[in-house]
């Protein structure tokens, strides 16, 4: 594969224009045009009342964090109502692959060692990145720090829910070779009092089985043009599950899961000649998962022990090749195999061969045009059959930014994801005919960029857009969070407007940033025109969403406070009043106070969450925790 790119592009650098004609000396990656993302750098991150990467993306615009249970709770991310298995998730540019259920839990990456965190629609316009990138209809970008000092930093963070989080980060900064090295553990028992409310009654309770323990490292190596990631997590965990009533009154479970994940992966770009540029990704990872279910802890459920192993090989080569000022191609291709083992089913592997073509063009000044092609080839085994899936998948990208403040964009896109194998084979919710889902997005938004004076800066942003899903597959959680049902619609349509408007101030010791967000949504089921629930609005799919956020520092002092709302939704497309979920609040506070202790800078810090202590559900019978308070000490060398 790798081979084959390189002589298709070292065939082309010997066509075309001479190079002495090209300005530059040197190539160079073109800057993409505008395209609907969103932000969270390093000192934004650094000020929110979080924990995880979940807790921070809640403040992007048309996003849900879908959140079963608190700290230790699983956290999957939906953006437009698309569902979570259409949105990619990257670390530091290689995607990450769960092949069981497609459900990346992004409560497990800490905020520790992020440098930001960003939000596509459609996908990047990155010359030099990999097929698996355009294979999502949105995508989150997770990029770890690179070291600039070397040093060192500890943190301890203990509060509610008998938490304790040591962490420590190492890192070392040469000229050519940066290194680092993050390791933290976390303990939470999970208990916290929770009030439900049902028609018929109300009752107060205590929240148990939720209890974590989490062993979490990250290495990062980096020389010249080479970047090497290791990452792994080990856990164990109790199900709290759902809030149902019992016989007993008793609200708890005493499921128990074990996790132990981890993956190597390396980046590594070049160039060669003036107009040609190769960057080659390679990953592996893998996966094991426990689930137990013991009658003599729980007489209601049968004796289960299941044990999951899941491999992820992943190779890719991606080629960019400069035609002229205006004009850049880009070629990638990408191989993955995927295989899936357990002690309860048969085996499973999947091989995905995913090609896709690149032009960015820039027929005049101000405007920029980008397209792109994929190629998807899949080939899933089981019990020695085989099934073929062949898509082909085109984007398209315009934008204009000829005027000294505004920029407007617009793309069209068309997806499709298989479905996982959980949906395929899971003996329980499992439907071995689904089909892939189909999508076709349709997204028109502008951006304006507006200096108010020397110290105040106002950015916003607003997007409309329109999209349709054949065959729609939603999973969600069953019994517990580990069983889920799948349901299957033939046809969503979701059209919406999003907007996000950032405000800065900047004065000498004084520095002051204002971010809202807001989300209208209109997502509805358009299957069968001769049921009842026609035209419901798809689960967990609020008309109105939205965040408020201010950070605010002076000298040593700083501080930030979070407002996140989300409206009326429902837990089915049967829209009737015993599905409706009320809408929810909650507000975050974040203090934090600075200070020198010898040649170590030092810090402390208080988090309240849910400061107004509101009784809301993120999903369905999973109470979430009302008030509580975290504890932070950072020491840095």
């Amino acid at each position: 594969m790798i081979g084959a790119v390189i002589s298709i592009f070292l065939q082309l650098s010997q066509c075309g224009p001479d190079v002495d004609t090209l300005r530059a000396s040197q190539i160079s990656v073109p800057k993409p045009p505008a395209l609907a993302v969103s932000t969270l750098d390093r000192k934004s991150i650094e000020s929110l009342p979080s924990t995880s990467v979940a807790d921070a993306i809640r403040l992007f615009s048309g996003v849900q964090v879908k959140d079963y249970g608190g700290i230790g709770g699983l956290k999957t991310v939906n953006v437009r109502s698309l569902g979570s298995q259409h949105v990619g998730v990257f670390y530091n540019g290689i995607k990450i692959v769960n092949a069981q259920n497609g459900q990346v839990d992004l409560g497990r990456f800490s905020l520790d060692n992020v440098e930001s965190i960003s939000i596509y629609q459609a996908q990047k316009a990155d010359m030099l990145q990999t097929a698996s990138d355009m294979a999502s209809a949105a995508s989150v970008y997770i990029n770890s720090r690179v070291p600039e000092k070397t040093g060192m930093k500890a943190a301890f963070r203990t509060g509610a829910f008998g938490t304790v989080n040591p962490s420590v980060l190492a890192t070392y900064a040469g000229k050519e070779l940066k290194a680092s090295a993050d390791l933290s553990y976390l303990y939470t028992n999970g208990k916290y009092r929770f009030t439900y409310h049902e028609p018929a009654y109300d009752t107060t309770a205590t929240r148990s089985n939720g209890d974590v323990k989490a062993l979490r490292t990250e290495l990062m190596l980096q020389y010249r043009q080479l970047t090497v990631n290791g990452y792994y997590f080990g856990s164990e965990r109790g199900l709290p599950g759902p809030v149902v009533r019992r016989v007993s009154d008793q609200y708890s479970s005493k499921d128990r899961q074990w996790d132990q994940s981890g993956f190597l992966q390396a980046d590594w770009k070049t160039k060669l000649g003036r107009r040609l540029a190769l960057r080659l990704k390679a990953k592996f990872m893998r996966d094991y998962c426990r689930y137990v279910q013991d009658p003599s802890k729980n007489a209601a459920v049968m004796p289960v022990d299941n044990r999951y192993w899941q491999s992820d090989a992943f190779l890719s080569a991606a080629g960019m090749y400069k035609i002229s000022e205006r004009i850049d191609a880009g070629l990638a291709l990408d191989g993955r195999y995927n295989a899936f083992s357990s002690n309860a089913l048969s085996k499973a592997n999947r091989l995905s061969l995913l090609a896709a073509a690149q032009l960015s063009v820039r027929p005049l000044d101000g405007w920029h045009i980008y397209g792109s092609l994929l190629n998807t080839a899949l080939r899933d085994k089981r019990e020695g059959k085989a099934s073929v899936t062949h898509k082909l998948t085109p984007t398209a990208i315009v934008s204009f930014e000829g005027l000294k403040h505004l920029k407007f964009r617009a793309f069209y896109k068309e997806i499709f994801r298989a479905p996982t194998f959980n949906d395929l084979y899971y003996t329980i919710g499992g439907r071995s005919v689904l089909k892939p889902e189909y999508t076709r997005q349709f997204d028109a938004g502008l951006d304006l960029d507006l200096p108010l004076g020397r110290n105040v800066r106002l950015k916003a942003g607003a997007d409309a857009y329109i999209s349709k899903v054949w065959d729609k597959i939603c999973a969600i959680p069953a019994a517990n969070q580990f069983r889920w049902s799948v349901i299957n619609y033939g046809l969503a349509k979701i059209k919406g407007v999003d907007a996000t408007m950032t405000a800065s101030y900047r004065k000498k010791d004084i520095s002051i940033d204002l971010r809202a967000t807001y989300t209208y949504e209109d997502a509805r089921d358009r299957t069968d025109k001769m049921s009842p629930w026609y035209g419901g609005r798809l689960a967990y799919s609020p008309t109105h969403s939205g965040s408020l956020a201010a950070f605010a520092s002076y000298r040593k002092l700083s501080a930030s406070v979070c407002w996140l709302y989300t409206g009326k939704r429902y837990r089915d497309s049967a829209n009737i009043a015993e599905n409706m979920l009320e809408p929810w609040y909650t507000t975050d506070l974040s203090v934090t106070w600075s200070f020198m202790t010898g040649r170590a800078k030092s810090s402390i810090g208080l988090d309240v969450n849910n400061l107004l202590d509101q009784d809301y559900e993120v999903v369905s019978r999973y109470p979430m925790p009302g008030r509580h308070l975290l504890l932070k000490l950072t020491i840095e060398y």
